[in-house]
């Protein structure tokens, strides 16, 4: 099983090998992985090692293969965001190939305690320590019965999928196609998360997608904003046409779903107020405990 990145853009590479439904990756399937433009997923559980083959390339397509027969080490590092700061980050030197052909072994020691959605890069440098390709990537780590004890519980893409009823091509009779692919579902997690952030009030305490602790609210951010970006892919495409005596427009919702991408992000937006002003109070005049109480 291949996974292919394009240099700088992501591009058509996708989770464990071959193109399903809408480029759906599938896990099965051999061959180079499809899943639509954006940056490919690496999965791992905690616990578990695996070896991953990359084919790095010039183009969405995975027709041209990288050149690296001048660079001297390819590096992969992760990170659990891409704000400031201090940050954990899993660093692994790869094998490669002239052709660009990457090889990428994680363990236990990169994986366990670590769960949740990393953004990730394959790193080219040259012998002269010049950085001159950059590759990237999610590393979406979930968590196992092994290595996770104790930690949080990221939400991961089925639990997003089981909340929206997107989880196979039969929930979507008129489709007959999954309607999100995974990478849209991180890029929600993500975006959700960016909102906790950028919500006043400012904390002391930063969350990332291996981090947050509010498991269930968090679903339902990445939610509103997959209703969302959906409903502007129905309000762009729409077109009616008729045949037979019948008119039909297969993207007439967009409106409804503009109505449940309200319902949905309304109530994250409020569980964000009030719970940051909960939050917000605690930093400011602590907690009080009564003896009796407890």
């Amino acid at each position: 099983m291949t996974i292919c990145i394009a240099e700088n853009y992501g591009g058509k590479g996708g989770i464990g090998g071959g193109a399903g439904a809408q480029g759906q990756a599938s896990q099965n399937a051999t061959g180079a992985a499809a899943h639509g433009y954006g940056y490919p997923i690496i999965e791992m559980v905690t616990g578990m090692t695996r070896t991953f083959d990359i084919q790095l390339t010039k183009d969405f397509d995975a027709v041209i293969p990288s050149d690296l027969s001048t660079i001297d080490r390819v590096l992969f590092v992760a990170r659990p965001t891409m704000r400031g700061g201090e940050q954990r980050e899993i660093r692994v030197p790869c094998e490669f190939t002239a052709d660009g052909k990457v090889t990428l072994t994680l363990t236990p020691k990169e994986v366990d305690f670590n769960e949740g959605t990393w953004y990730a890069e394959f790193l080219c440098y040259e012998p002269d320590g010049r950085l001159t390709h950059d590759y990237r990537s999610y590393l979406n780590i979930r968590k196992g019965t092994r290595g996770s004890r104790g930690r949080n519980h990221p939400p991961t893409v089925l639990d997003v999928r089981m909340a929206l009823c997107d989880t196979s091509p039969a929930c979507n009779e008129l489709l007959d196609d999954l309607e999100f692919s995974d990478v849209m579902i991180l890029n929600a997690i993500e975006r959700a998360i960016d909102e906790w952030e950028e919500t006043p009030p400012r904390l002391s305490r930063h969350f990332d997608a291996t981090t947050f602790p509010f498991r269930e609210h968090l679903i339902k951010g990445a939610v509103g904003y997959l209703i969302e970006a959906i409903m502007y892919k129905y309000m762009r495409n729409r077109m009616q046409y008729s045949a037979s005596g019948l008119t039909f427009d297969k993207n007439d919702k967009g409106q409804v779903y503009l109505q449940l991408a309200g319902m949905a992000r309304h109530e994250w937006k409020a569980f964000v107020a009030a719970m940051k002003t909960s939050m917000n109070m605690e930093e400011c005049f602590g907690v009080v405990e009564m003896p009796w109480y407890n």
